[in-house]
């Protein structure tokens, strides 16, 4: 008995001395700016042994009759997800165990109001505990640290049922199907829900004990309390509901696996960890008072990538500027040309990505990702900060040719790499050549690059395209040389595998259906890595797109850059550095710097120049027509081989000089397809049939009634339709 005894004892003094060191110490003794000016009882703030009031166990403070605004995000609604529940002064139901938290804690209550003391009902005399340190009306004034508030949309749901599982999320771009990472069935213990009519729920003290503290690794009266430092105990209590490893492989990614360190003191100072690997979900998520709504993050959207736990970005260990990290990105979104990160807010969610056009997104008034509402782009829109994995898609980099060293992949392909990976994608229904895709599926994890981009380079974000050139233009107002405005293009109609041609973002040049022998351009006439195994190599939209130094140490991907359309490598130019259009007698002569040829940083433009018909003809007309005279400017894809174009191309793959004339001058082509030299074309067309090469005006290739040896024509034996760009019955007047 007296063993008991002693033991009893024990307990009551350690749970005595807890209390009474902590901010809940309420009394005169307290160690807080807010405690009682006379009253000594430590537990009388909450408790009374006889009489209790509304609330377990033996409650004695007055609770709030506040209405809260609750927790809630489009994932919830999209998903199914049991919302939370209002907060209910009934005993039994939701939030009853909040609501007692919540009765010091939202400011409405004065922090005195008790019912019982010593045998006094206080409440009954209109009476409250004077207290020092709070407001006049004796509530918690806002500026304090526990000042919660009576809008819950910034602090971890509660009132919320516990339900792990997956959920499928059905919208016309198909159905996929979200896993919400809960521990099943319940929490690692001591992580507490409560049992409402067989319903399991979080509540505040789900999380937190009011009875455990300790200044140095349980400041937050944690549950968990077992770890080294505070940080180690707050990640275990969110690890000890929320598996990351479900779907997102968390343990082998990047944001758990960093040792980037915080320079910010006040991040050790706080959680006695600054490491970005060691702080986990606190380098980007806080359960409390986050300015990130919803999804509890600390800073709103970007921000929270560039600052992370710190008070500042050059504070942190993250992607802001200064921050002590490889990869600092957020300088990159304050040059001319880039993503508008930084520039568009409120309008992401992680779900948008269903709801592309002629899909309203549902619910009604949440977002979808077309740009007549709702066009943005955020970090998260490109990387999954879950699953995103160290590496890049240039490692190991190519070093093969001396010119392009740096900047390409070794092994060339269009998978996601590491750092895309667990991002949502699209993928279209291709159809016929020169047509739009108008029909999508929804990929709750893209395989390949442009799968993410054309989330909102396609249709599916642009909506109609008339021959692919949508009506919409680029945020930054560039305009062609004339003035025109430069509009957005259909990606995914122009990288269609059912073109003629294009670079082999989609599918290898071997594998384009579209396309008729010789498919694949020759390895003479290509760098490395794609001279290697030409013609079966795919290639990454961020091989041509990206920062302005990838190869010296700049974050690779097209963030921003001061380079227009963010063109990468070591040739960045067209036209070339004085504004000039390339041509081949400007090239072959020297008088153009070829290493400043955007084309060059991949094609051995010297090599075709000096030996390919017929960029190496002596004829004046086509010694100085400048690329885009016969090419597409927009190099993307076309309905005509080797990324021809015809007059009657619209902007901007028509380029227009500087007073408004549009440039292409082709009527016609094909490629040579009776197994003679690749480099030929087909010259019949041009010299035998027609001596001055086509009319008027420099025109090239004059069509001819019957003519069926050129692409796009309906008497053609191989590319006989092109869509929206078959000849129109009559051709503007630019083409005579």
């Amino acid at each position: 008995m007296r063993v008991l005894v002693l033991t009893l004892i024990l307990a009551a003094a350690a749970f005595s001395s807890n209390i009474a060191n902590s901010p809940h110490n309420l009394s005169v003794t307290g160690p807080g700016t807010i405690k009682a000016v006379s009253e000594t009882e430590i537990c009388v703030f909450c408790h009374i042994p006889h009489h209790e009031e509304v609330g377990v166990p033996l409650w004695n403070h007055l609770l709030s009759s506040a209405s809260y605004t609750l927790y809630d995000s489009e994932f919830i609604q999209r998903v199914g997800y049991p919302p939370p529940q209002q907060l209910s002064l009934v005993e039994g139901q939701p939030g009853i165990v909040s609501r007692m938290c919540l009765s010091c804690h939202d400011g409405t209550v004065a922090i005195g109001a008790v019912y019982w003391v010593r045998g006094t009902n206080l409440f009954d005399i209109g009476q409250t505990i004077e207290m020092v340190g709070v407001n006049p009306d004796g509530t918690m004034p806002t500026t304090e640290e526990g000042y919660i508030g009576t809008d819950l949309r910034t602090h971890h749901p509660v009132a919320i049922e516990y339900r792990p599982g997956t959920y499928p999320i059905s919208a016309p771009g198909g159905t996929i199907s979200k896993n919400i990472e809960l521990r099943s069935p319940e929490p690692t213990p001591p992580i507490k829900l409560y049992d409402y009519g067989g319903v399991k729920y979080v509540e505040c003290t789900s999380c937190h004990d009011p009875h455990k503290y300790d200044t140095t690794v349980n400041r937050k009266f944690l549950r968990i309390d077992t770890g080294a430092t505070f940080g180690e105990n707050v990640v275990a209590t969110c690890i000890a509901c929320h598996d990351r490893n479900i779907v997102s492989n968390w343990s082998s990614s990047a944001h758990a696996t960093a040792t980037n360190t915080y320079s910010d003191p006040d991040v050790l100072n706080k959680y006695g960890v600054n490491t970005v690997a060691s702080l986990e979900c606190l380098n980007c998520h806080t359960p409390h008072k986050g300015q990130g709504v919803p999804y509890l993050l600390r800073w709103a959207e970007e921000a929270t990538c560039f600052q992370g736990a710190a008070s500042a970005s050059n504070l942190s260990a993250c992607h802001g500027t200064g921050a002590n990290n490889t990869k600092v990105i957020e300088p990159f979104f304050g040059l001319p040309y880039k993503h508008p990160v930084t520039t568009v807010s409120g309008i992401h969610t992680n779900l948008d990505v269903l709801y592309g056009t002629g899909n309203p997104p549902q619910p009604q008034g949440s977002k979808g990702i077309t740009f007549d509402s709702y066009k943005h782009a955020e970090c998260v829109d490109c990387h999954n900060p879950h699953k995103t994995a160290p590496g890049n898609h240039a490692e190991p980099a190519d070093t093969r040719d001396t010119v392009n060293a740096g900047w390409y992949p070794q092994n060339p392909s269009n998978t996601v790499s590491n750092v895309l990976q667990g991002v949502t994608g699209v993928m279209p229904t291709w159809t016929g050549p020169g047509t739009q895709p108008t029909t999508y599926t929804v990929l709750e994890n893209a395989s390949a690059e442009y799968q993410i981009c054309i989330k909102c380079h396609s249709y599916w974000a642009l909506g109609t395209a008339t021959q692919w050139v949508s009506a919409y233009t680029f945020s930054d107002s560039r305009t062609l040389l004339d003035g025109t405005p430069y509009k957005l293009t259909d990606v995914a109609a122009e990288f269609n595998p059912n073109n003629a041609s294009g670079h082999p973002v989609v599918v290898s040049a071997n594998n384009r259906s579209g396309s008729y022998a010789p498919r694949a351009l020759p390895p003479e006439t290509l760098r490395e890595p794609w001279r290697s195994n030409v013609g079966n190599v795919t290639m990454y939209c961020s091989d041509c797109h990206g920062a302005e130094n990838e190869a010296g140490g700049d974050p690779r991907g097209p963030h921003g850059s001061s380079v227009k359309f963010m063109l990468k490598g070591p040739g960045k130019f067209w036209p070339d550095k004085n504004g000039n259009f390339f041509t081949p007698g400007g090239i072959r002569s020297g008088s153009q710097n070829v290493n400043d040829l955007f084309c060059n940083n991949c094609h051995d433009i010297p090599w075709i120049m000096n030996n390919v018909s017929p960029h190496n003809s002596n004829i004046n007309a086509m010694e100085f027509a400048a690329c885009v005279e016969c090419h597409v400017a927009i190099p993307h894809g076309s309905p005509v081989s080797r990324l021809l174009g015809y007059c009657w191309f619209p902007d901007p793959y028509n380029y227009k000089d500087a007073s408004g004339n549009y440039m292409l001058k082709l009527w016609g082509w094909r490629k040579d397809y009776n197994g003679g030299n690749w480099n030929l074309g087909y010259r019949r067309d041009a010299w035998t049939e027609h001596v001055d090469c086509g009319g008027n005006r420099g025109m090239c290739h004059g069509y001819r009634s019957g003519s069926g040896q050129y692409d796009c024509y309906t008497d053609s034996p191989f590319v006989s339709d092109c869509g929206q760009f078959n000849p129109p019955n009559t051709l503007p007047s630019w083409c005579y």
